[in-house]
């Protein structure tokens, strides 16, 4: 009687975790290993090319907290079917400047849906060899990349 009420209770332990630990790819590819967080918010979904885009990031830095290594920022992700480069492109603007794009291959998961909603986003800024040169990251708070259809 014993031994099956600890089968039991080891069954359901072993089940409980495997839940808890389960891989449900609730990250987009893009999500990033060192996360950042303000206010217990998670800002993990990486976006590429900040490098084309560093002069914006820097005025909306310099607008928002100059002093600060990690700003929060309020992003519009929007579809932008019409770029010469990516029919699938989905760009992310701050402060109605560009600032990156969604990576390819993640746009082509959303392809087919007009894209166009608010998220949270971090800043965040680090020096470079040069002392004066700053290279400026974005990440958005996004979950899963569901979130934006």
């Amino acid at each position: 009687m014993w031994t099956i009420i600890i089968t039991l209770v080891i069954g359901l332990l072993i089940i409980l975790f495997a839940r808890k630990f389960q891989n449900n790819e609730s990250l987009s590819t893009s999500a990033s290993e060192d996360a950042s967080f303000v206010d217990n918010v998670l800002y993990t979904f990486e976006i590429v090319s900040e490098s084309s885009y560093q002069t914006n990031l820097k005025t909306i830095v310099e607008n928002t907290d100059p002093a600060s290594k990690l700003i929060e920022v309020a992003a519009r992700v929007l579809s932008e079917p019409s770029n010469p480069s990516d029919q699938h492109a989905i760009r992310v603007e701050v402060q109605g400047l560009t600032v990156g794009y969604l990576n390819s291959q993640d746009a082509k998961q959303l392809a087919g849906h007009n894209i166009d909603k608010k998220v949270s986003a971090a800043i965040t800024s680090r020096k470079q060899t040069n002392p004066d040169q700053v290279n400026y990251t974005v990440k958005l708070a996004l979950k899963q990349l569901d979130d934006l259809r």
